[in-house]
C-alpha cells in the first residue's frame, strides 16, 4: 500500500557514533544551524564529489 501524500519528504535515520552526534550538534548550533541541514549539505558534497570522480562518459540517471 502507498503511503498518502504529506508535501514532506519521509525522513530517514541513523544512529552515529555518541562523540560524532555531540560534535555535529555542537559546530551546527555554533552556526545558527540545526543537524538536518548540515547533515543535508554534507550528503550534497559527497554526491557532487562522487559525480566528479566518476569517468567521463559513465554518467548514470538519478531519481
Amino acid at each position: 500500500m502507498a503511503r498518502p501524500k504529506t508535501g514532506q519528504t519521509p525522513p530517514i535515520s541513523f544512529r552515529p557514533p555518541q562523540r560524532l552526534r555531540e560534535e555535529l550538534d555542537e559546530l551546527a548550533k555554533a552556526e545558527g544551524r540545526d543537524r538536518s541541514d548540515v547533515l543535508i549539505e554534507a550528503v550534497h558534497d559527497w554526491i557532487r564529489k562522487k559525480r566528479r570522480e566518476r569517468p567521463a562518459g559513465s554518467e548514470e540517471k538519478t531519481t
